[in-house]
């Protein structure tokens, strides 16, 4: 049983009615790997003396457009780019991973080939401009020495590489694929959803979110399922969606949600362009059961006195902990991941805290 609210804000108590999606498939990933069955609350409330890290940090937050201008600089205008990576260990090496290719991912591809990176993985939702354009403008991609790993659905009859050719070529763009200097060194995984995959010490999950064309949302943890994010963006609530959304990203740490709009905005004309609110982003964390709730996907509209004033008290009002992600911030989570550290956290409840595994489990690939 979860609770939910209805469009009033009263509170009423009914089943999800959806089979947690990720126990159960993780549960099975778990099995493949010649590992125990548990579920996630067993594997929570084992022991609790080590801690497990996810480095999550926004390169861009806007959706649709770019926001230039200084009423956007507070929260920044680049379009959607977020990465997660964990920190090298004795026995593992760091990984890296950012989702979305928006302009956000210009200043994240600068920065890793400063900090030394050489291997490069880009998860992408779907294929919309603001999603992707940013590849035409990242370092890495006009390098022969770096690999770059994309990671993405066939559609419309193409391949995930035929897409990504289609975007560098003509008349679109002046340098065409064959011409890119890592041409040789790029390469492509298909995302199937429900599908686990790894990448490092770093396991995936994508789901299929409503919006056209449809889009995907992704799922990351730690290599001991035992910390995690969920990426959501892009999504119009409204249909059984939210329901699976909710089940898919049950107890997540962090859970970064399309809230384009506020409920007038999207009342006034905005219905069935594939983007969703604030009001019905915090439902579906309420529903979820998430730890922290991240207000994402800010409309290229929408100042930043809008969102601080009109936009995130909205989410506040059916989730306490909702805040709006911020481009240029880092989010650590862990067992010592608190409200605190979330920017624009309005009147926030008590520290969220959750207990890790003690025995890290090597995951194989």
């Amino acid at each position: 049983m979860q609770q939910i609210f209805d469009s009033a804000g009263s509170k009423e108590r009914k089943s999800l009615g959806v089979r947690p999606i990720t126990d159960h498939l993780m549960g099975s990933f778990w099995v493949s790997r010649g590992m125990p069955r548990k579920s996630l609350e067993q594997r929570d409330s084992s022991d609790k003396s080590a801690e497990s890290l996810l480095n999550v940090t926004f390169w861009g937050v806007r959706g649709t457009l770019p926001s230039p201008g200084v009423e956007f600089a507070e929260f920044g205008g680049n379009t959607s780019c977020v990465e997660v990576s964990v920190p090298a260990q004795p026995d593992e090496p760091g990984t890296s991973l950012v989702l979305d290719a928006g302009t956000g991912i210009v200043a994240y591809g600068e920065r890793a080939l400063e900090r030394g990176q050489k291997t490069f993985h880009v998860l992408l939702s779907h294929f919309h401009y603001d999603h992707v354009i940013g590849l035409t403008r990242f370092a890495p991609i006009f390098r022969p020495d770096v690999k770059i790993h994309f990671y993405g659905q066939a559609k419309g009859g193409m391949e995930l590489h035929q897409i990504i050719e289609k975007l560098f070529s003509f008349p679109f763009f002046p340098i065409e694929y064959r011409q890119l200097p890592s041409r040789n060194n790029l390469n492509f995984h298909t995302v199937v959803p429900g599908s686990p995959f790894e990448i490092g010490s770093l396991v995936i999950i994508a789901h299929e979110l409503c919006h056209p064309q449809q889009a995907v949302a992704y799922r990351v943890w730690d290599q001991d399922l035992s910390t995690s994010m969920v990426y959501a963006t892009d999504h119009e609530h409204g249909t059984d969606s939210d329901l699976s959304l909710a089940a898919f990203s049950r107890n997540t740490e962090l859970f970064l949600f399309d809230t384009t709009y506020t409920d007038d905005v999207y009342l006034a004309g905005r219905q069935g362009w594939g983007h969703s609110t604030a009001k019905r982003g915090a439902e579906i964390a309420a529903m979820a059961e998430v730890k922290a709730f991240g207000l994402f996907h800010h409309d290229p509209d929408a100042t930043d006195d809008l969102l601080k004033n009109k936009l995130l008290p909205e989410g506040l009002s059916f989730f306490p902990a909702s805040f709006l992600c911020k481009e240029g911030v880092t989010l650590a989570l862990n067992a010592r991941f608190q409200d605190e550290q979330l920017p624009m956290v309005v009147g926030g409840g008590s520290p969220i805290r959750r207990t890790l595994l003690s025995k890290r489990r090597k995951i194989s690939g």
